[in-house]
């Protein structure tokens, strides 16, 4: 496809806590061109609007008056909904483009799949990168395992550079988290089956995940050697 996957590295660990002030893109972790920079953190228990569904006031408006909404606030990034919360590590990673041919969300996600890949498979984890029908913010970069999906990615591209935004569950999702995710799914005509989704405690067997556990095993993580 693509040859030798752009390197990936993690630059910085932080965590959230304003649970509807809209988050930031780390602009100041912009890497050199060619290569990904990666920003593990911990996320507050929110629901997350991607970029574009946030632009229909209505919508905007019904996710608001659900009953038991934690928090709102919006993406930087594109997608559907994705929420947050103790159990959720979120990620996110900036890539300067180099100057090729290639479409940027496929370069990037070249790079991306590499560090999934390194991260994973010492634990005995193979992924699958593709959309999970009826998983939570389904889309072509959805991280999957024996077909279930793991990990959202959102992306947005700007000024040469892409930007990802994602999250995945340290555990099984919650029933609370389950039913927040199908009601907003649920206001674009999208069903969330729980039988599609999966966790790091599921994927590798190991219950004893936590987001901080990911956080110290994923910080050290490299991955690629070329752009």
């Amino acid at each position: 496809m693509g040859g030798v996957a752009a390197p990936v590295r993690v630059v910085e660990v932080t965590a959230e806590h304003d649970t509807d002030g809209p988050p930031e893109i780390p602009w100041h972790l912009a890497p050199e061109p060619g290569n990904v920079a990666m920003q593990l953190r911990s996320t507050a228990r929110r629901v997350m609007i991607g970029a574009g569904l946030a632009r229909r006031t209505e919508l905007v408006e019904a996710v608001k008056n659900l009953p038991g909404l934690p928090g709102l606030a919006t993406s930087p990034a594109g997608g559907t909904f994705i929420v947050g919360g103790d159990n959720w590590l979120g990620l996110c990673a900036i890539g300067t483009v180099p100057d090729t041919r290639r479409a940027p969300l496929d370069w990037i996600m070249d790079a991306l799949r590499a560090w999934f890949d390194a991260a994973l498979s010492p634990l005995g984890v193979e992924v699958q990168v593709g959309k999970v029908e009826n998983a939570w913010c389904p889309g072509f970069s959805d991280i999957a395992v024996g077909g279930r999906k793991l990990a959202g990615l959102g992306f947005r591209v700007t000024k040469g550079m892409v930007v990802m935004r994602g999250v995945l569950p340290a555990q099984p999702v919650s029933d609370d988290d389950l039913r927040l995710l199908q009601a907003v799914h649920g206001l674009i005509d999208l069903r969330v089956d729980p039988h599609t989704l999966t966790s790091l405690a599921e994927a590798t067997g190991d219950p004893s995940w936590t987001v901080s556990r990911a956080i110290a095993e994923f910080r050290e993580v490299s991955s690629g050697g070329g752009s």
